[in-house]
């Protein structure tokens, strides 16, 4: 009879060292952003260790090409004509975010077109972050030169960032076209529908859990 598979979920805001302690764990599969300390931590605990979507060195993981999202994305918005195109980007320790924000300046390069720091906005990460959004692309909008297009390093930063400009009484995309990351479902479903790079997750998860009972044999 094979063994049944069991898992806990954790997030990182838990006190995941006790959980550890308590569920013992045969292995621990790490999705999203954790701190380096707490990783470092959690590697002591002589578990092996995945993490998805983050990378650091020294650690085995497995990311989407977000450098190339990122340049897809922003070429996207090239391609239907936009010339003064923002970006809204993340915590730049993250490094999904810093990769996406690469391949959007790789774009702009590639397209012989001059990339304008004012036109870059890395939005802190707090509990208002929508808020914070708002008044980065207010202030985008403010400009002498707005922008005629945006790329943000996630969808619900981008749905955010298309409610200001419509609020604004702007037309998506006629005005200004918006772009997101990740399609989570709410990006179809927005009104006008929200563009976004889209990102295998099932696969992610998949390719990480594989790497994990390779690691346990």
């Amino acid at each position: 009879e094979g063994n049944a598979l069991s898992s806990v979920a954790v997030r990182p805001a838990e006190p995941v060292m006790e959980q550890i302690r308590v569920h013992q764990p045969d292995a621990i599969l790490c999705a999203g952003f954790f701190e380096p300390e707490l990783l470092h931590a959690i590697r002591a605990s002589g578990k092996p260790m995945v993490l998805i979507d983050m990378q650091l060195s020294g650690y085995t993981s497995v990311n989407p090409d977000n450098r190339l999202g990122g340049y897809l994305a922003t070429r996207h918005l090239i391609k239907a004509g936009r010339k003064r195109i923002a970006m809204l980007s993340g915590p730049a320790a993250h490094y999904s975010n810093q990769e996406r924000v690469h391949g959007f300046r790789k774009t702009l390069f590639d397209a012989k077109i001059l990339a304008n720091p004012a036109l870059e906005v890395a939005i802190p990460h707090h509990a208002n972050e929508e808020a914070s959004v708002k008044r980065a692309m207010l202030s985008l909008l403010a400009m002498s030169q707005p922008p005629d297009a945006v790329f943000c390093y996630n969808d619900s930063t981008a749905l955010t960032a298309m409610q200001t400009c419509l609020e604004a009484g702007l037309k998506v995309p006629h005005d200004i076209a918006p772009i997101g990351f990740d399609d989570i479902s709410a990006a179809p479903r927005a009104n006008p529908p929200l563009s976004s790079i889209h990102v295998d997750k099932e696969a992610l998860g998949a390719e990480g859990v594989e790497l994990l009972l390779r690691k346990t044999q």
